[in-house]
């Protein structure tokens, strides 16, 4: 008998290194989407004016979406092997998103929420690239489909904007 713990990424026939790699970049993803959703969350919470009925409604869908996300993105880190990050602290240092604190416009609100989703698609494709590249499909199917939802949501709320 072996006395060498497998890690779950070699359980699953995946390349250490790059599952490693791998999980590094979801956990960066993973606090883009804490960041991006407690800004949401404010939005939701703050927002003012004649669209606040619309607008109010809307953002409490998308936070309830990203938060099935994140649950999902952070349970995958766990399957592959690692351990998700979990403070707000690691979030803050690890996300290319910033606090955005006291807007209640809602058309201010809105371009916060397209630009947060574009950045949210762009870092997904680039996680779900290294992930097919290592081999992890599941990962990568994952993604790519949590992309295709942020863009159709960053499409409506570019029509609202319009």
């Amino acid at each position: 008998m072996s006395t060498n713990k497998a890690t779950l990424a070699n359980h699953l026939k995946l390349d250490d290194k790059a599952m490693k790699s791998l999980a590094g970049n979801m956990n960066d993803l993973l606090s883009d989407y804490h960041i991006f959703y407690q800004n949401v969350r404010g939005f939701h919470w703050n927002v003012k004016g004649e669209n606040f009925f619309d607008l109010h409604i809307k953002f409490e869908e998308l936070y309830t979406q990203l938060y099935e996300n994140i649950d999902d993105l952070a349970e995958r880190v766990v399957t592959i092997g690692f351990k998700p990050l979990h403070a707000y602290s690691d979030y803050l240092k690890n996300s290319i998103h910033k606090e955005i604190t006291d807007v209640s416009n809602g058309d201010e609100c809105v371009k916060h929420v397209i630009d947060g989703l574009g950045i949210l698609a762009q870092s997904h494709r680039k996680v779900a690239e290294e992930a097919g590249e290592a081999g992890d499909i599941a990962t990568e199917d994952m993604l790519t489909a949590f992309v295709g939802d942020l863009e159709k949501r960053m499409w409506m709320f570019t029509m609202f904007a319009k």
